[in-house]
């Protein structure tokens, strides 16, 4: 429930005026650094050509033309650039930041995760590196790598609350759920007005497994936002896995209001009827869920055979258990073995 996929690209431009000490390495570099702020990278890149034509040894022009290949999305050229612009000059250590992310769009991701760390060493005061390779690190699965990142960037921002909340979703992906509450705890301290908490905190719970206490967390969500979709139908799945299976049905049922043709809340309301025993309604949801395309027909064919079977009515369950078996769900032969000899 938790973790979505993160993209996250900042590409770092030397200032436009270039230092009083250092020289302009030819006469159109200011005029590629222009096209560049305008996003025509094609352009910036034939002036940075006729600027190396003029300065071939000029690190700064290597390194602004890999940043337009970069940004034009190729990467493997963008490469030869930094490594050029590394070898002229080795002071320029923004060309490591940009190598990194060079390195992390072609897969290197230990290449890159070392580009950053020697752009860290060179620039400690430019912490923000440090959300790069948390991110880096997730790419890679190893959220306790993320961990240990995003509390080395939170040494310097102790107070951001977007960075607790990536190192909390961190955690929990990693298993640590404790210690992803105590982040969203030090969030709450931080900013006790922050209603979206309460839902993070809520989903951490429940892969947690604490299904009581993420209920009382989308409860938060709903007293201060009813008409939030997410925090219902979160809500409600809790229910489910708490097995306060009544309750859940008029949750689900809520959420039908808005969206009358969802299979899987008529599914979801069919599987809950069916455990407290209302077979018939199990039957009728069951039936609405199939009318609207439900996905998993196996399943959905064998939990309404057995609210059939429960209803005495085994040639309609064998029916279905025989139907269920044919679209793949293997758990309908027991049934079949069982009822309908």
């Amino acid at each position: 429930m938790l973790i979505m996929k993160r993209l996250f690209i900042c590409l770092t431009l030397l200032a436009l005026t270039p230092l009083k000490a250092q020289k302009q390495p030819c006469t159109s570099f200011d005029a590629g650094l222009n096209k560049m702020l305008l996003l025509e990278y094609e352009a910036a890149i034939q002036l940075f050509d006729q600027c190396l034509n003029e300065n071939p040894k000029s690190g700064i022009v290597f390194f602004q033309r890999g940043t337009c290949y970069l940004s034009m999305n190729k990467p493997n050229i963008a490469l030869v650039d930094f490594n050029q612009a590394i070898l002229l000059d080795t002071f320029l250590y923004d060309t490591y930041f940009n190598r990194a992310l060079a390195h992390q769009a072609l897969g290197n991701f230990t290449f890159s995760e070392s580009d950053f760390l020697l752009y860290a060493s060179r620039k400690p005061k430019e912490f923000k590196v440090y959300k790069n390779l948390a991110l880096l690190m997730e790419t890679m699965g190893d959220y306790m790598g993320a961990v240990n990142y995003y509390k080395k960037y939170l040494e310097f921002a102790p107070n951001d609350i977007s960075i607790l909340k990536s190192k909390a979703l961190a955690n929990a992906e990693s298993g640590l759920y404790t210690s992803a509450i105590d982040d969203i705890n030090q969030c709450f301290k931080i900013n006790p007005n922050d209603t979206s908490l309460w839902m993070l905190k809520g989903n951490i719970y429940f892969d947690a497994q604490k299904f009581g206490l993420a209920i009382d967390a989308y409860n938060n969500v709903l007293l201060n936002s009813p008409g939030n979709r997410e925090a219902r139908l979160n809500r409600a799945d809790a229910m489910i896995s708490n097995r306060q299976y009544e309750e859940a049905i008029t949750e689900y049922k809520r959420l039908l209001i808005a969206e009358s043709n969802n299979p899987e809340y008529y599914f979801n309301v069919a599987f809950c009827a069916l455990q407290i025993g209302s077979n018939q309604s199990a039957i009728e949801n069951f039936s609405t869920a199939l009318k609207y395309n439900y996905e998993n027909i196996g399943l959905l064919l064998l939990y309404r055979g057995v609210a059939y079977n429960n209803d005495q009515k085994v040639l309609e369950a064998c029916d279905d258990w025989k139907k269920s078996l044919e679209a793949g769900c293997k758990e309908a032969k027991s049934y079949i073995d069982n009822y309908c000899q």
